[in-house]
């Protein structure tokens, strides 16, 4: 598994359901390489115009983090990585790559 900083993914890269990304620095009163929540693009029954960020990690799994928008009109159900940014922000923010 290889972290890539989402500020360093460009805008138009798309991510679909089960995408996860970690989240650092929350402030957990553990070792610092541990102090992350883990979150999963997931779909909202009914609903196309968005895909939730839900926590998967710890104590909060099943939390809901943020509504990503997703991309209208391309007949997708997925967010880009500008949509992520918006509702996730940059700082301390990493995408799982499984890919390897």
């Amino acid at each position: 598994m290889k972290l890539v900083p989402l500020s360093e993914i460009n805008d138009s890269i798309e991510f679909w359901r089960g995408t996860r990304f970690r989240l650092y620095e929350i402030g957990l009163n553990v070792p610092e390489e541990l102090d992350y929540y883990e979150y999963m693009l997931a779909v909202v029954p009914g609903d196309s115009e968005y895909m939730l960020l839900t926590c998967v990690e710890g104590y909060k799994s099943g939390s809901a983090l943020a509504l990503v928008k997703t991309e209208i009109g391309s007949g997708k159900r997925c967010v880009t990585a500008k949509s992520m940014k918006y509702s996730m922000g940059v700082d301390n923010v990493y995408l799982l790559d499984d890919s390897e």
